[in-house]
């Protein structure tokens, strides 16, 4: 990803190199960046097929996206480029309104029939459905009057319509059922007709001091148990009885999961308390029953941080067994204060943490303090602040103080710049961030690093592996590189392989501003925009001054596919055989098909300099990487002038061909198509110039045209004067180069 989005090298916005103090050029990542990034990349695996697609030559499904397979992926947090994480300017999941399903854009999912939801977990009982009835599987079902239903429902002369995707344009109030809801998941909809709630994107911190055992075994509470933070809302609620023992039936639909204290909270109405049990009930819980996930218990628990000797971190949160090699867990970097950390080498920071192999395990203390004491500038809060806050459209704050390039929302008026207060502010790529003023520190003796964000909770869900997904492909795309990365190699696309700095830095700002100005502006005014990008590329002046046609570095080499499909356009190829074209082999052929790109780096490299004059003057030349192929487009270029689309003389499709029986050209026995240009009318000269408009963009020099007038001049058949003339032009170094020839 990061060699095709931003590059090795740190670009300056003109394109040139950044250098460090020594002159030295900065790479914009490391090998530990990479395998970082790639662990995102984990748990992806192809859809089943289905029966109205091609499969690929292993039968597997290669046109649906791909899906994620929860627990296939990594569920650590990942640290990105420039010490930045995946995860970094989302807002903490416990902080998220209870009621955020009802709120301004709120995103609903039809499920259709079905009331199982497709990117979160329900935590049934494995083979509980088998038999495909989902009766026993409860979901919220709403009233007709209520606000929620209409927006889902969306009724047009009284019958629903149930549209496919549906985003809350306001903020709406709750009626009945839905105003006891702690975490929804589905509702139905009239009847037989379900939606998904797609929650917002929210972060937890995998370090944490207010510790709950949770526990997945009903009949033995230390049993694939472990410990979380209570605020996570990852379980259920078992209520006991004076003996211990819980039951299951709180729950307000089936597979519901809460927080510590919503879930002690329904057990103290029923005159009951979360505790550690002895055993949980599958009797006396009804809907509830169906459920195999984690039930909380109140025995306080700490995880422990885990160091090696590079300094990098894992947990054990108690789902470690004693014994077990840590060797196993996964580690991840974290940004540790001043590059100091307890390992083995310092005895574990002299004693701070204890020993064990070749690794320190850590008890961790977390310290959440405020960042800014008075008003801080909007560099410092994009640089120092890195937890969301809520969007005041989710969020009645206490009070707002508007600065120009900041806005405060001040969550305790007695305190205006306290930890909860929250800043509005415009970044460099036009993106509104809501950052608290807030910092957590994890702590282990006088060691220290920055809490370290993750998507993941005790319980991954499909949905968080899609939003740390995006949050990574956003580590790519909002990147200092991307906007002059990208403008570099579609410049070179539309025909100039050597752009001038000014040049790349023009489309460059287009890029990032989302628009440019041609006495209209053109563009979204949004970061990324393509429309101003492409704008500023066809438009530049570089892109169509003529005095540049004489210049040696301006222009490119053409690609050899588009040079074959340049010459059966402009010299009117005609299909005589079948249905439609087939080139077949051109990669092996001119080093170059459709959809058979050799690597993902495509046919060629944006900074190849073959060597020589080109290399020497600091110049590249991408397409010429496939100059070793040029003999054969050549060949199959003229084999279809002259004997039409086939197989004979090194043509372009792969059909038997003997040369023993054509010899001459004109005959298209063998052939499947053909070129139909006439010249009928025209006068030699008059013939070269068409030619030369229609091959070379009215680029021929005269000293070739001449040559070629020359030599076909005394040739008496007037269609082998017309093939002549064509492979003498398709063999100029006009038609093959966009950019000066020299003479």
């Amino acid at each position: 990803m990061q060699l095709l989005s931003i590059g090795t090298i740190q670009l300056n916005m003109d394109g040139t190199h950044k250098l460090d103090s020594q002159g030295n050029v900065i790479p914009t990542y490391t090998n530990s960046d990479v395998a970082e990034y790639a662990r995102v990349w984990t748990g992806f695996t192809r859809r089943a097929t289905r029966g109205n697609i091609e499969g690929g030559n292993d039968g597997g499904n290669s046109i649906d996206p791909m899906k994620i397979r929860i627990e296939w992926r990594d569920h650590y947090p990942k640290m990105g480029l420039n010490g930045k994480y995946i995860g970094d300017g989302y807002p903490l999941c416990q902080d998220l309104p209870r009621d955020s399903f009802l709120q301004k854009g709120a995103e609903w999912k039809l499920l259709g029939k079905s009331r199982l939801p497709k990117e979160q977990e329900l935590l049934l009982i494995k083979g509980s459905l088998s038999d495909g009835n989902h009766t026993t599987v409860k979901v919220t079902k709403l009233s007709s009057s209520s606000a929620l239903f209409k927006e889902l429902c969306r009724p047009i002369y009284g019958i629903c319509t149930y549209p496919s995707i549906v985003e809350l344009s306001d903020n709406i109030k709750c009626e009945g059922l839905e105003c006891d809801l702690d975490n929804v998941k589905v509702v139905e909809v009239g009847t037989g007709v379900f939606y998904e709630f797609i929650h917002h994107p929210c972060i937890q911190f995998p370090f944490f001091v207010n510790g709950k055992l949770v526990s997945n075994s009903r009949s033995n509470v230390y049993e694939r148990s472990k410990c979380v933070d209570e605020n996570w809302a990852v379980a259920a609620a078992a209520c006991c009885d004076e003996n211990f023992s819980g039951i299951h039936n709180t729950c307000k639909y089936t597979g519901e999961l809460l927080t510590f204290i919503v879930a002690n909270s329904r057990c103290i109405e029923k005159g009951k308390s979360i505790c550690t049990y002895k055993d949980v009930s599958w009797s006396q819980c009804g809907f509830c029953c169906n459920y195999e996930g984690y039930f909380w218990t109140d025995d306080s628990c700490n995880v422990f941080l885990i160091v090696d000797e590079n300094g990098d971190v894992s947990i054990d949160s108690g789902a470690h067994k004693s014994g077990d090699s840590y060797s196993s867990l996964t580690f991840f970097r974290v940004q540790w204060e001043n590059n100091q950390y307890p390992y083995v080498g310092n005895l574990c920071g002299n004693g701070v943490c204890e020993g064990v192999d070749s690794y320190c395990r850590c008890i961790v203390e977390v310290e959440e303090t405020r960042v800014f004491s008075s008003l801080p500038t909007r560099e410092d809060v994009l640089t120092s602040l890195h937890i969301g806050g809520i969007n005041p459209a989710l969020k009645k704050y206490a009070g707002e103080q508007n600065f120009g390039d900041i806005i405060v929302h001040i969550e305790n008026s007695e305190f205006p710049y306290g930890k909860r207060t929250v800043f509005e502010v415009v970044d460099d790529f036009g993106i509104t961030k809501f950052l608290m003023n807030m910092k957590s520190l994890v702590k282990i003796g006088s060691f220290q690093f920055r809490n370290t964000p993750t998507f993941f909770t005790a319980v991954p869900e499909v949905i968080d592996a899609q939003y740390e997904t995006e949050a990574a492909l956003d580590h790519y795309f909002f990147h200092t590189n991307t906007a002059p990365f990208v403008a570099l190699r579609l410049i070179q696309r539309f025909g100039i392989s050597n752009p001038s700095p000014a040049f790349i830095e023009r489309v460059s700002n287009a890029f990032t501003n989302g628009y440019v100005d041609l006495n209209a502006p053109i563009g979204s005014r949004k970061y990324g925009d393509l429309a101003s990008t492409i704008a500023a590329i066809i438009m530049d002046e570089e892109s169509r001054s003529v005095i540049l046609d004489s210049d040696p570095s301006y222009g490119s080499l053409r690609e050899p596919l588009v040079k074959v499909i340049s010459l059966m356009r402009n010299l009117g190829y005609v299909q005589t055989k079948g249905s439609f074209v087939t080139l077949q082999g051109l990669q092996d052929i001119i080093g170059q098909e459709s959809y058979e790109m050799p690597s993902i780096f495509s046919f060629f490299l944006s900074d190849y300099a073959p060597p020589g004059d080109i290399a020497m003057a600091s110049l590249v030349s991408p397409e010429s990487i496939l100059l070793p192929s040029a003999i054969g487009l050549v060949n199959g270029m003229i084999s279809m002038i002259k004997f039409g689309l086939s197989g004979c003389y090194g043509g372009f499709i792969n059909s038997w061909c003997s040369q023993k029986e054509i010899i001459s050209g004109g005959d298209y026995e063998k052939s499947v198509g053909r070129l139909t240009y006439s010249a009928t009318g025209m006068r030699i000269e008059e013939t070269i110039d068409d030619l030369g408009t229609l091959l070379t963009s009215g680029r021929l020099s005269s000293t070739n045209r001449k040559m070629v007038i020359d030599r076909i001049r005394s040739i008496e058949s007037n269609q082998m004067k017309l093939q002549i003339a064509q492979q003498f032009v398709i063999s100029s170094p006009e038609f093959h180069s966009t950019g000066s020839t020299g003479k």
